[in-house]
């Protein structure tokens, strides 16, 4: 065994090769993979290791000496204090060639899959300007902002640059006098809804034609104005959206997840989904179900989160389509599904939005039992992917095609639409 090299704090130059999927540059110091946020691919910078373990490293970026040609001033004064956009040192364009970059390395390295059909990762609305909702917390003073990257130290932030415009003005009218520990904001067009987390102190409810929510210790929330929903139209569809519901993070990304899961699920049948059974795991308020089921699916939606639940069923009945809903964290209803305990037909198309952590080897074994002609795995996590991809193509499955969607421009965050579909025997 060789043995280990350590890295101290010296400054020192070296040559950044690869990019993290967490955002950061890569760099080769004696043999060992050294992390740093800030830095890109094929630069020459000055760091400062910090923090050095047995087999990698993170270090401080204390100088770009040879800049990228796709470095770029970050349009953020908040820029690098900020934790939230990690990527605004880069071209927009560059921002998508490294988010389709590390797709394919994940898919090969964690998922073992060789020479994977990742398409290039395309852009989805503006570059700025789209986030519907966004989660504040306050400093010592009540100021708002975000955390620092890698600590829970919050930078006050009066404007965000990726904040929709009718949500940056809903976070100034809440302002930053409240007391508040936390603050939720969530608007589209005219509706607008805030979650208000009392600090330690005395709170002072802000005034405002918006809807406002007081959340409690246990997590839940109290209405103390308004109903706390949101309306949002996506591909002809309304969707009405409770306040402690997930939802994409703008209407543009909503509609591109659509337009893909669409083309994935249909493949190339002229008939779309008619008479096919589609299930929809992870549903939420119906995103997906509902342009499933207008497709001539007969829908099959799960999910855990049982305010999203109801939403999804409501959502169906207002648009004039059948779909059933369970309530129920995913795993556990596949498991019965497959294991004869609620009989149901066979799913032919199953579409699953799974939580950054991924589906899981057991959820994704369950499936494999169950043998749709087709899987559509949306997934906001690269390495969560190329983990259950690992798993799916090993139990029978190839990987047709992978399309990443830039639903999080200045950030490392990707979004993927993978389409696997059942090798013939």
């Amino acid at each position: 065994m060789s043995p280990r090299t350590h890295l101290d704090d010296t400054p020192r130059q070296a040559r950044i090769d690869g990019f993290t999927h967490g955002g950061e540059g890569v760099a080769r110091i004696d043999g060992k993979a050294v992390f740093v946020a800030g830095a890109l691919p094929e630069e020459t910078v000055t760091l400062e290791v910090v923090d050095d373990r047995k087999r990698w490293a993170r270090a401080r970026l204390l100088e770009v000496v040879e800049p990228s040609p796709d470095r770029v001033e970050p349009p953020c004064p908040y820029v690098p204090d900020c934790g939230g956009c990690d990527l605004q040192h880069a071209s927009v364009e560059a921002q998508r060639r490294l988010k389709t970059r590390v797709v394919i390395e994940q898919l090969t390295r964690l998922g073992r899959l060789e020479d994977p059909p990742v398409e290039p990762c395309r852009a989805v609305g503006p570059a700025t300007g789209y986030r519907m909702q966004a989660r504040l917390h306050a400093d010592d003073d009540g100021r708002l902002g975000f955390h620092r990257a890698g600590s829970d130290e919050v930078v006050a932030i009066d404007t965000c640059l990726v904040l929709r415009a009718e949500t940056q003005a809903l976070r100034e009218t809440v302002g930053d006098a409240t007391g508040a520990d936390e603050v939720t904001v969530r608007a589209h067009q005219d509706q607008a809804v805030a979650t208000i987390a009392p600090g330690p102190g005395p709170l002072e409810l802000p005034d405002g034609t918006f809807d406002l929510r007081l959340e409690q210790p246990d997590g839940t929330a109290v209405a103390m104005r308004g109903t706390g929903e949101v309306t949002v139209e996506v591909a002809g569809l309304e969707l009405t959206v409770p306040a402690d519901a997930f939802f994409q993070v703008g209407p543009d990304a909503a509609a591109a997840l659509v337009t893909h899961v669409l083309e994935a699920a249909t493949g190339t049948s002229d008939d779309g989904l008619d008479g096919l059974e589609v299930w929809d795991l992870y549903a939420g308020v119906g995103l997906l179900s509902l342009p499933l089921a207008r497709a001539g699916g007969h829908v099959l939606a799960v999910e855990g989160h049982a305010a999203a639940a109801r939403a999804a069923a409501d959502n169906a009945a207002a648009n004039g389509l059948d779909i059933e809903v369970v309530t129920g964290p995913v795993g556990r209803v596949v498991g019965r599904i497959q294991r004869g305990e609620d009989a149901r037909p066979q799913p032919d198309v199953v579409v699953l939005d799974p939580p950054r952590v991924g589906a899981g080897e057991r959820t994704v074994a369950d499936l494999l039992a169950l043998a749709p002609r087709r899987i559509v795995y949306v997934a906001c996590d690269p390495a969560a992917l190329a983990r259950d991809a690992n798993h799916l193509v090993t139990g029978g499955y190839r990987l047709r095609r992978a399309v990443p969607l830039d639903l999080f421009p200045m950030t490392h965050h990707v979004e993927v639409v993978a389409t696997f579909e059942a090798q013939m025997v």
